[in-house]
């Protein structure tokens, strides 16, 4: 499926006109699995693993710019208990938070740490994770009320 609008084509990633240098054929993009292996000079807190997947993200404006938040697909590199390497068309910065539905379905808010341009329409994005705010407890059977709270007689 490799082509001249990048690995996953015109639906992909990326926008058309614009198109990520085929650097892999898709097959060996998505065939990786397992450990990344490490540099000599890797002072990672933990190791990497080979994610590779088309997932669904929600990129919210840079700083509370004034534009709505960007519904998209990204492209997953890699990933470890502390954040996640995405491929992007656009060029997105240090602070931008971006909500991540993966492939079971778990959503995870990251912040990019950095980005960094591949080519044109390209850029590598490293992400951290966010703690996830805790679920609201369900109220119990019979509960109508919005806090859970028994009415008084």
């Amino acid at each position: 499926m490799t082509g001249p609008a990048g690995p996953l084509g015109a639906a992909g990633p990326f926008s058309a006109g614009e198109s990520m240098p085929p650097v892999e054929s898709d097959a060996d993009f998505f065939a990786k699995a397992g450990p990344l292996p490490t540099a000599w000079d890797d002072s990672r807190r933990f190791p990497r693993f080979y994610y590779r997947a088309q997932v669904q993200a929600t990129i919210h404006p840079f700083r509370g710019a004034p534009q709505p938040p960007v519904q998209c697909s990204v492209l997953t590199r890699d990933l470890s208990r502390g954040g996640l390497n995405i491929m992007h068309s656009d060029q997105l910065f240090p602070g931008q938070r971006i909500e991540l539905v993966l492939l079971d379905g778990v959503r995870r808010l990251v912040e990019v740490c950095w980005c960094r341009r591949l080519g044109k329409g390209s850029y590598s994005v490293g992400c951290r994770f966010l703690p996830s705010p805790a679920p609201k407890p369900a109220p119990p059977p019979g509960d109508s009320s919005p806090t859970g709270a028994q009415p008084a007689d």
